[in-house]
């Protein structure tokens, strides 16, 4: 809950006093000419461990677990982090350490104060005693010695800051705290924003238990009112349209239960991408010494998962409205394969599978919608790595080709080794809700058709040689 913010609180000052300039209250140039501390990487290292271990474990505490290490690695007094508000006209303070703690909720405006003048030049800004400009601060109490503010991103735009504060007289800044600051706030951005994400996917799901809870209600009101009327037709030959009516209401929340199932099947593989990068990241963190090139790849994923998340999302929103794929939309195929396959290489590296890349050159592109069909070939690419865990004593390969498949098509296939699709089950792996597997929802591939024929293509299954299951789908060629 937000509390009520600091503006509220003003203590006037008396009319003889001037109100301070900008200029007067800044020190940013004189932070970089003060004698550096020394780095300490180890307490660095460290803080960025339970940053991580939060992220995976605990995303909704991410943010005050972010400020609590950013007041201790800075040795500040004070710490939070600032956000604009929905209409962008003020800032609250969302997560606060130290002893500012008790004004958590609270916030400044947007066009006079502190944050405002960080966002409107895009820097970060060192200020001393910065209520002798804004009156309002001074009902933050303790005073602000120091403020050390820098801005923070979303999608490459600046939404907010992430500070530290020194109430004693004898700390002072440094440029080393600059760039640890400016450390911690690239890490709220990526935090913040999978946050949201996983948030928005959450929402997702409560939606469709919402939506599975009604269903199950309205079929057994239905069935009670079925019988009713079954027993009053037996008497009498009558009500026969209203029973019309409500069969078709029948067809129509059982059409919701199917889209429902759709949005489970299709957001928890990335939302699992997700957790497993983040604990990819703690685990190279760990090592000695912490490998901090694979960590920020991890945490890359972790972004590109949870974005991977939202557009899924929208796609299942698409193809349930048919929205037809945009056509004025030109894209690399073996680019946008190549994405997919590091997308997935954890999972490939973990099941020992080997991934072989025969992407033919010189292609034309394709149109279409790059995300739906990059998710046909996602799925055709766990479900080969899934069918191949079971394989035991043999290699397990996975092969990703493309060509040109007759004047007018491209071809892309996905093979692997494993035990392959049983001759009976080949015209019927791409029924809804018909599989093999025991925990099975048997939508992936009915999704995966669904997409393809909407691109004006084909998907079919065939045997791979010598052993295992191939997998086509043509599209038609970019003019």
């Amino acid at each position: 809950m937000i509390g009520p913010p600091i503006v509220q609180n003003m203590v006037p000052l008396e009319a003889s006093v001037p109100m301070a300039s900008l200029a007067s209250i800044l020190c940013t140039e004189e932070l970089l000419s003060r004698p550096r501390r020394v780095p300490d990487h180890d307490k660095e290292n460290s803080a960025l461990v339970v940053l991580v271990s939060a992220l995976a474990d605990s995303p909704r505490t991410i943010l005050q677990t972010l400020t609590d290490k950013a007041l201790e690695i800075l040795d500040a007094d004070s710490a939070g982090l600032s956000l604009l508000t929905k209409d962008q006209k003020r800032f609250y303070w969302a997560a606060i350490a130290g002893a500012w703690r008790p004004h958590l909720g609270g916030g400044t405006p947007r066009d006079f104060g502190p944050c405002g003048d960080v966002l409107d030049r895009n820097v970060p800004m060192l200020f001393t005693h910065w209520e002798r400009r804004y009156p309002y601060l001074r009902s933050a109490m303790p005073l602000a010695e120091e403020g050390l503010l820098v801005p923070f991103y979303i999608n490459g735009k600046a939404v907010g800051t992430i500070w530290t504060i020194a109430h004693r007289t004898d700390r002072k800044f440094d440029a080393e705290d600059l760039r640890l600051l400016e450390s911690m706030g690239r890490f709220a951005s990526a935090a913040y924003q999978t946050v949201q994400s996983i948030e928005e996917v959450r929402s997702e799901i409560a939606a469709r238990e919402k939506a599975e809870t009604e269903l199950r209600k309205l079929t057994d009101s239905l069935e009670a009112e079925v019988r009713v009327r079954t027993q009053e037709l037996e008497h009498r030959n009558a009500e026969l349209a209203e029973a019309r009516a409500r069969a078709a209401e029948v067809a129509r929340v059982t059409s919701l239960g199917v889209l429902t199932a759709s949005i489970a099947h299709e957001v928890n593989q990335p939302i699992a991408a997700a957790r497993n990068n983040a604990v990819s990241a703690l685990r190279f963190l760990s090592r000695s010494p912490p490998d901090l090139e694979e960590v920020r790849e991890a945490l890359d994923c972790v972004v590109s998962d949870v974005d991977r998340a939202g557009n899924v999302i929208g796609g299942i929103r698409k193809l349930i409205t048919k929205t037809p794929a945009p056509r004025d939309d030109c894209f690399d195929i073996n680019e946008a394969i190549r994405e997919m396959i590091v997308l997935t290489r954890g999972e490939a590296l973990k099941n020992g599978v080997s991934v072989l890349m025969q992407l033919a050159e010189g292609l034309p592109l394709i149109q279409g919608d790059r995300v739906q069909l990059q998710q046909v070939v996602l799925n055709l690419i766990l479900n080969a790595v899934e069918s191949m865990s079971s394989v035991d004593g043999a290699r397990r390969e996975l092969s990703i080709g493309t060509g040109r498949r007759e004047a007018d098509e491209i071809l892309v296939a996905v093979r692997d080794s494993g035990p392959g699709i049983d001759p009976e089950h080949l015209q019927r792996v791409f029924d809804s809700f018909y599989t093999t597997k025991p925990d099975g929802m048997g939508l992936g591939l009915s999704i995966c058709r669904s997409i393809i024929d909407a691109h004006g293509g084909r998907l079919w299954a065939a045997p791979n040689e010598p052993r295992g299951a191939a997998f086509h789908f043509a599209l038609p060629a970019g003019n």
